[in-house]
């Protein structure tokens, strides 16, 4: 889409704009939403370029309509129901140009279809790209609040906090560029702060941040105290993500038992009747097709993205903090020092690449999504070797009854060492975080009994017990090693990877700037680091309850397939059987016309692909809902997958 001015911009802008700026009144819902979505583009520039775009796509679906129109004319001849049209006499002239007629109305609707979908669609787009915007301020606001209030604790005014804030987009994402958004307009305008706040009201898409920003205001009017409004929302927030958590919580165990009803025992009893139906001769397979391999994964992968849209949003991937000396810029460096550093360079890289080699699972097991990139293609091959055995013979369903082994086997060496790997990482940064805020207090405590942070970090070093010692120690011998301690909490922050220890970092490098009495962010930080930790755990004790509710329903599933497999199944077997040996009289007994051709392999075959493909596709829905994750879920599939697949290979 398009996000800033260009050639073809201006040249929309001459042929369509001044039409549009004559009607600009008409789209100022439109213009507000560019602003919103931090889109530098005039209203009247960007309806132009929708309609010069769209004008271009229609032409393009012109040309496809054109040669789709030709292919079928000349390859598969024109559609029953035109070739056998019947007119009027006074129209049957048209008859003579049916080809003709028929390769302008497709070429019609492809040009139609396309060029309103491209303008509907850029029509649209700063909606959703200032929605998206409002999504991420929410989620960062009450964090960022924190920041700006320890910071107002230590002494700074809202203009330095503001500035600090905008400092750190990596950490605060869309609150920074708003942050920046106030600072530029004083910058280059010349506004006062009041006007610049007053302004981004207009054009913020955050209505939570709209309320902040108003409340601002007032209190910088009325000459405040500034510090004890930022603490009252800071309280306020905590207090909003309770209530929230406990409505999504209750509204997730509605979900729960949604997904139980609908995708569980729904299937379940349409695979029971259709099953039934068959056998007694008045049912179609490819009902009971439909529900095994398309309502069960489809229906559970659209609800999982319903969950997965309702569900808060994650924090995404922890930022990479930047040391001070990774800041700076030097200047002038001279030619013999800036080869010596070329060469530091290439040993450190050197230095890197042998310890990657030394230690390959590192890398994995910092970033688990770089697994499938060797367990996939080791799916794929195992897959394809195995497959190469088997000869297609003209029997669908019997070559596939012997090769699905090897593609679920195949699904399953493809997700498990990500799922491994996740949960290794998962479990790593759930012990770190529980860890934060006892190591935050401690360094607060000891601040406050008089000891520098210096002192304080090389006492906790050596007198705490936890698995978090070892980093702890880390940032004394950076410390020892001439590193300063800004950087030293940096590499801290960035050997750990967790978000909030990153937040914690960087408002305690940035308390450390403006006040040396930093006791009062430490217990600040320590109170929102305990804060976000008791969330935490009350969401993975009332979510963990959702995920034992899937494994049961997923065990009723399988349970009852497995008993319509080993008993139901195998008794009509035999019985039809018997109806062979007797002879085609016995095919017409009853209503058990099924019997005769009653195939027990296929029924067999199917039902075992019904157990694995509810097993993965419950998993991914219980990770979702244990912890928020579609890689969560991965575990839980290959568990599933792997109990599925052996009831029915090892048991039947």
């Amino acid at each position: 889409m398009i996000t800033k001015p260009s050639l073809l911009t201006n040249v929309a802008y001459k042929i369509f704009g001044e039409k549009i700026r004559n009607r600009r009144s008409d789209y100022y819902d439109l213009s507000l939403k560019l602003k919103q979505a931090h889109i530098p583009l005039p209203v009247e520039m960007y309806v132009a370029s929708a309609k010069f775009f769209s004008l271009l796509m229609g032409l393009v679906g012109a040309l496809m309509g054109l040669v789709i129109s030709i292919i079928i004319i000349k390859f598969f001849g024109l559609p029953e129901g035109i070739t056998n049209i019947s007119l009027s006499r006074e129209w049957w002239w048209l008859l003579n140009y049916k080809e003709i007629i028929f390769t302008i109305i497709v070429t019609a609707i492809l040009a139609i279809f396309l060029a309103l979908i491209i303008y509907m669609l850029m029509l649209m787009y700063p909606s959703m790209r200032a929605s998206d915007r409002k999504s991420r301020i929410d989620r960062n606001l009450p964090y960022a609040i924190t920041f700006m209030y320890a910071l107002s604790k230590g002494g700074m005014n809202i203009i330095q906090i503001f500035r600090s804030i905008s400092n750190h987009e990596e950490v605060y994402d869309e609150v920074s560029r708003e942050a920046k958004v106030v600072l530029r307009e004083m910058s280059f305008l010349g506004t006062d702060l009041r006007t610049a706040l007053a302004n981004l009201t207009t054009y913020t898409p955050s209505e939570l941040f709209q309320e902040f920003l108003h409340g601002l205001i007032t209190i910088i009017d009325s000459g405040g105290d500034v510090t004890h409004y930022l603490s009252e929302k800071m309280d306020y927030f905590f207090e909003k993500a309770l209530i929230e958590q406990k409505g999504f919580l209750e509204t997730l165990a509605m979900m729960a038992e949604s997904y139980v009803t609908a995708f569980v025992a729904g299937p379940l009893f349409l695979i029971v009747i259709q099953t039934i139906m068959l056998i007694m001769g008045s049912g179609n397979p490819l009902s009971l097709v439909a529900i095994i391999y398309l309502m069960v994964p489809v229906g559970s992968i659209m609800f999982l993205f319903v969950i997965k849209i309702i569900t808060p949003g994650t924090e995404g991937t922890p930022p990479m903090l930047r040391e001070t000396w990774r800041i700076r810029k030097p200047r002038d460096i001279p030619e013999e020092y800036e080869k010596e550093i070329k060469k530091i360079r290439k040993k450190v890289r050197s230095y890197e690449l042998r310890r990657l080699f030394r230690n390959p699972l590192a890398l994995v097991r910092d970033k688990p999504v770089l697994s499938f990139s060797i367990s996939v293609p080791v799916a794929l091959l195992f897959i394809l070797f195995n497959i190469m055995k088997y000869h297609y013979t003209g029997s669908l369903k019997t070559w596939i009854g012997q090769v699905d082994d090897y593609i679920f086997l195949g699904v399953f060496i493809a997700i498990f060492p990500f799922a491994l790997f996740y949960e290794m990482k998962n479990k790593k940064d759930r012990k770190v975080m529980r860890m934060i805020p006892d190591f935050l207090g401690k360094l607060a405590s000891t601040n406050e009994s008089g000891m520098t942070l210096y002192q304080a970090i090389r006492l906790i070093g050596k007198t705490d017990t936890s698995p978090l010692r070892k980093q702890i120690e880390k940032i004394w011998k950076d410390i020892e090693w001439g590193t300063s301690l800004t950087d030293a909490f940096v590499r801290f922050a960035n050997r750990l990877k967790v978000f909030s220890l990153s937040r914690t970092i960087t408002l305690l490098i940035e308390a450390m700037k403006s006040s040396g009495n930093v006791t009062e962010v430490l217990m600040i930080s320590a109170k929102d680091a305990s804060n976000a930790e008791i969330m935490r755990k009350e969401r993975a004790t009332n979510m963990f309850i959702y995920v034992i509710i899937i494994y049961i329903s997923f065990f009723v599933f399988i349970g009852i397939v497995y008993i319509l497999s080993s008993s139901f199944l195998s008794v009509l077997a035999q019985s039809s059987e018997q109806f062979s040996r007797v002879g085609s009289a016995a095919g017409s007994v009853g209503g058990l016309a099924g019997l005769a051709s009653f195939d027990y392999d296929f029924y067999k075959m199917i039902f075992m692909h019904a157990a694995v493909l509810q097993g993965i596709s419950s998993g991914l829905v219980a990770g979702v809902m244990g912890e928020g994750s579609v890689s969560s879920g991965f575990k839980h599939s290959a568990v599933m997958l792997l109990i599925g697949y052996l009831l029915f290979t090892v048991f039947i």
